[in-house]
């Protein structure tokens, strides 16, 4: 198991506790986060997928993506989630492969369009040959696609790209003087991908250091000054919630059978303490 954010000592001792001071929760989800700490940030993560398509490679140079904000111009409100240039063959994207082309933290709130800079030499390949593709405006003003995301705090949100690479390639001329042009056809489909747990643990004047974990990983946090607690960016799984309070008075504790779904919260609620 992997645990993010403290040693391997810890990780031991943990091991050891959770089988101890359990609480067993059947987790409910919510997104009410009373007197939980706030973020104003969620990430987005951009993959793309492929139809099959009569070449042997279809080779797309991708310089950068961007997503845009909702309430601005079409010139303002464009976050960059990569600007790393990369070449990326579609027609390996298939049978449940993907890329994943772009990912970053951004503001919470609605995306409308996603924007793809294509970059030079970007090509296919047939019959052993390959042959240059041309892709009007493409990595001067981007291709422009039109999402509809809700990105919310502390959750990731996926954007598929799929990319119909068969329809996507135009001919122009035939034989020897052919030219092939990117005219690209993208399906985009957006889906939450991470939860969140939140509860609050009394008494609140006990600081705690609170774990989310699951087989293979953990995250942590600490309690805020009302005692509430967020764990965020958990990938769909049950988790136990392992509670230590700083006070060594009281017990540590664990909320067990904790259930989190994509793009919601899962609330435990107040979490008491106990003396030992």
């Amino acid at each position: 198991m992997k645990f993010r954010g403290f040693s391997l000592e810890k990780s031991l001792a943990l091991s050891l506790l959770l089988i101890s001071s359990t609480v067993i929760y059947n987790g409910c989800t919510s997104n009410d986060n009373p007197s939980q700490p706030t973020t104003t940030s969620g990430m987005m993560k951009v993959q793309m997928i492929d139809s099959p398509a009569d070449y042997s490679e279809v080779n797309i140079v991708i310089d950068s993506v961007q997503a845009h904000l909702a309430n601005n111009d079409s010139t303002t409100g464009w976050v960059t989630l990569d600007n790393h240039p990369a070449t990326y063959d579609l027609l390996k994207l298939v049978n449940g492969a993907n890329a994943v082309i772009g990912e970053d933290t951004l503001q919470a709130g609605y995306y409308t369009q996603i924007r793809l800079f294509i970059g030079s030499g970007s090509n296919i390949v047939i019959n052993g040959q390959t042959i240059a593709l041309t892709t009007p405006s493409g990595s001067q003003s981007g291709i422009k696609l039109n999402i509809h995301a809700t990105v919310l705090p502390g959750i990731t949100y996926l954007l598929t790209l799929d990319f119909d690479a068969n329809r996507s390639i135009v001919q122009t001329g035939l034989l020897l003087n052919a030219k092939y042009i990117l005219k690209p056809v993208i399906r985009a489909v957006a889906t939450g991908t991470t939860g969140i747990i939140a509860g609050v643990v009394s008494p609140i004047s006990v600081s705690s250091n609170v774990w989310a974990i699951s087989e293979g990983d953990s995250v942590s946090t600490s309690t805020d000054a009302t005692g509430g607690f967020k764990l965020q960016y958990l990938s769909p799984n049950s988790y136990s919630v392992y509670i230590a309070p700083k006070d060594t008075s009281y017990k540590d504790t664990t909320v067990v059978n904790v259930n989190v779904t994509a793009s919601n919260t899962t609330n435990i609620g107040t979490v008491v303490l106990t003396k030992k």
